[in-house]
Order: structure tokens, then sequence, then C-alpha cells
């Protein structure tokens, strides 16, 4: 029941912070906004820190959301040693998901393409990398192109922790190790945004 939850709210997660965060960033792409950006003395870097650290507020809150109906809704187990794996791993997922749609709201410039690029992105993940649909039942071919997908090393290790009847070093070194990807995931994403915010800033 828990695995099947956290599973969800890569769903959930990913549409909320993409949707979200998409929107409060085409609003820094108008004009007035922009120029003014561009002529302060703030480096493109400083400039993405502090959206990225202030849009991730917002994850925050919206992951500690559904980290408390999972209380309501799962029970006990979200006070084991299971429970915490599970809140540890959306977390460092949820931190993924605000570097993602850091990077598409960098990249897009219509409003109206956020719509159809969340249900692409977050819906498609979420069926390539077993969300909705166990992992067991998909193929082993959907399952190869979904690693290149942070999701997949999320709802990997959901997966991975309703099978371990005790936690030590060995059983955790797999969960760990889908961490450590969810991770690199979110620098890659941080990295490849600066360059293009800095690309956009030189032509503008």
């Amino acid at each position: 029941k828990a695995t099947t939850y956290y599973n969800f709210t890569n769903y959930c997660i990913l549409a909320g912070v993409i949707y979200v965060i998409c929107l409060i960033l085409s609003s820094f792409k108008e004009e007035k906004i922009k120029k003014r950006t561009i002529i302060s003395s703030m480096s493109y870097r400083e400039y993405n820190r502090k959206l990225l650290l202030s849009n991730s507020l917002f994850a925050i809150v919206l992951w500690i959301f559904y980290v408390l109906l999972s209380f309501i809704l799962v029970g006990n187990i979200m006070f084991t040693m299971h429970g915490l794996v599970y809140i540890i791993n959306s977390f460092l997922f949820t931190l993924c998901a605000v570097t993602i749609a850091f990077l598409i709201g960098n990249i897009l410039t219509n409003k109206n393409a956020i719509n159809g690029l969340v249900n692409v992105i977050a819906l498609g993940s979420s069926f390539l990398c077993g969300a909705f649909v166990p992992m067991e039942w998909l193929p082993d071919t959907v399952l190869k192109i979904a690693h290149i997908l942070p999701s997949y090393w999320y709802i990997k290790t959901n997966e991975l922790v309703k099978t371990v009847e005790v936690f030590n070093r060995e059983s955790m070194m797999p969960m760990i190790t889908n961490m450590v990807v969810i991770l690199l995931f979110t620098f890659g994403f941080t990295i490849i945004t600066n360059m293009i915010s800095k690309k956009k800033r030189k032509l503008d």
C-alpha cells in the first residue's frame, strides 16, 4: 500500500512542481522584468540560484503535504524504517523535479505550452517507469528506455523497500545507489540550466 502510494506521487509531484514553477518562471520572462534582470549587477548563476531556492520552497511544501497525507492513508508503516526510506526517497525526487521544472521553464517561452508539456513529462514518465503499472508487468524494452528518467530510479527504490525485511548495509546499498543516481540527475539538470541561461543572456 505504501509503495503504491509513493509510486503514484511520482506523477503528483512532477505535475504539480513543473506546472507551478514553469508558470512562475514565465512571469520573469516578461520584457520589462527581463531587461531589468539583464542590466542588473546580478550574475546569471546568482539569479538562477535565488530563483531555484525560492521555487524549492513551494516544492517542499507540496512534498510535506503528500508525506502528511501518507501518514493518514498508509498508516503505521510510515513510523518504521520503511516509512523513513520512502520519505527520504520522495524528498530527493522532489528536489530533482524542481531542477527539471527549472530547466523546462528556462527553455519554454509560451505559457500555453506548459499544460501540454506537463502531461507529456509527468504522465509519460509515470507510465514508462511503473508509477501506474507495476514494473514487473512492463516489457524489458520499456524498462531499458526508462533508465534515462529519474522517475525510474525513484520508483525502483520504492519497489526495493517493500521487499526488505531487515535494514542493513547489504539491503540498503541498492537503494542508496538509486538515490545517488537521482542526485546526479539533479546536479546535471542544474548545470544544463545554467549553461542555457548563460547562452540566452549573451543572445539578449
